[in-house]
């Protein structure tokens, strides 16, 4: 007798699943998975010492305006670094490759791990929004929302399409993780800063700390970042195809 085949929603629980029993074994991804949630509590609890800090060995007022988006986009970066890495695993392990002769195949399956990194990674975001920008209009907490998930994805592909393994992956990631300090270039008066703009994460420190723009409006700004962060989930997306279809 043939047996029945499984719902979407069925298989989608028995994928979830199978991901937790994958992070319980691994002490690093589980660590990981479980701190993505404590930047924007702690942000939060020590905004006043990171003001004081500020003042006291930089003279510099209001620096925890200035780092607030690397509190809303760490949970963010440490949930596609799971997530690629996780990939990243399948793909060393040929998992990948014996997935491609099941009705999902490689590329749903994928496409699997990158929905469910940008669900987390854009819950997480709007929670930490809350917290550290509470006054902040909930149209733009939901953009910004969106933004942070489309970088999840970003960070995991670029695991997937640039490392070769497992132990390039970990090296990549130390290099990936100075995306987090783009945000800070917010902080230079010159237009020079935005020849950083062509890093995603770039754009949501503009978006946070700067209320004149100087060179953009508000409205430019939100349509750049929305074409910065899309152009490179586009070209990740192509080389991770290629990538894919040589194993």
């Amino acid at each position: 007798m043939i047996a029945p085949q499984k719902s979407q929603p069925q298989r989608f629980w028995k994928l979830v699943k199978c991901d937790a029993q994958n992070l319980a074994r691994d002490p690093v991804l589980l660590m990981a998975t479980v701190f993505s949630i404590t930047p924007p509590p702690l942000f939060v609890a020590f905004r006043t010492n990171i003001d004081l800090l500020g003042l006291q060995l930089f003279q510099f007022p209001n620096l925890a305006d200035l780092i607030g988006p690397l509190a809303l986009l760490m949970p963010a970066f440490l949930i596609g670094w799971v997530v690629g890495f996780l990939l990243l695993e399948d793909r060393d392990d040929h998992t990948l490759l014996a997935i491609e002769t099941t009705s999902m195949g490689k590329t749903g399956f994928i496409t699997y791990r990158l929905g469910l990194a940008c669900t987390l990674g854009a819950m997480l975001t709007l929670a930490a929004a809350v917290q550290i920008y509470p006054t902040m209009p909930i149209a733009l907490k939901v953009f910004l929302s969106f933004m942070v998930a489309l970088e999840t994805a970003i960070v995991a592909l670029l695991l997937l399409a640039l490392a070769g393994n497992k132990v390039e992956g970990l090296a990549l990631s130390k290099i990936l993780n100075l995306g987090l300090l783009f945000p800070l270039l917010t902080a230079i008066p010159s237009a020079w800063r935005l020849l950083g703009g062509i890093v995603p994460s770039f754009w949501i420190g503009e978006l946070l700390n700067r209320s004149d723009f100087g060179e953009i409006s508000a409205l430019g700004a939100m349509i750049v970042t929305s074409v910065v962060h899309v152009c490179w989930l586009i070209y990740l997306l192509k080389v991770t195809a290629r990538r894919t279809e040589m194993l």
